[in-house]
């Protein structure tokens, strides 16, 4: 078993994958105190388009701007994929105590990305730290044993 305070995270711009979660956010256009109207000053209001939703192991879907302009936007063939996940909240937990783990259910929790001629494989954990589990290693290890079949498997997106 892996734990974690939370996974990584995807994502097909470039930049980051930081999700902003509705929670995240008080005021969809950002301004004002919560005392103010929600609305932009001297201008007629619009509608606030929904973000687009994806689960959370997957990235974001490209948005009608980034394929318009599609400058920060990594190539199909170089986006990162999840390997590994966690479980869902309900079935993370089998003995012991967790805490938070409702943060950790369906994050990724090893990452493949392509760069150049090999691959960067991304851990949340540590697995080779000293109090990890001794099972944590194994990730380590077929990483490096079956380095030249990393992308087995791996399904490039349309877009």
């Amino acid at each position: 078993m892996i734990y974690g305070s939370s996974g990584p995270e995807i994502s097909t711009a470039g930049g980051g994958g930081r999700r902003n979660k509705q929670e995240d956010r008080q005021r969809p256009t950002g301004r004002g105190t919560e005392d103010d109207p929600d609305i932009p000053r001297g201008r007629t209001p619009a509608d606030i388009p929904e973000p687009p939703q994806a689960e959370a192991w997957e990235a974001l879907p490209l948005t009608d701007e980034q394929l318009r302009n599609p400058i920060n936007v990594i190539p199909p063939a170089a986006r990162p994929r999840v390997v590994l996940r966690y479980a869902n909240n309900s079935e993370l937990l089998v003995s012991g105590l967790l805490d938070g783990g409702g943060e950790l259910a369906q994050h990724p929790a090893i990452i493949d990305a392509p760069y150049g001629e090999g691959h960067v494989v991304l851990f949340s954990n540590n697995p080779f730290w000293r109090a990890e589990t001794k099972g944590s290693y194994f990730l380590v290890f077929n990483a490096i044993m079956n380095f030249d079949s990393l992308a087995a498997g791996r399904k490039l997106a349309d877009k």
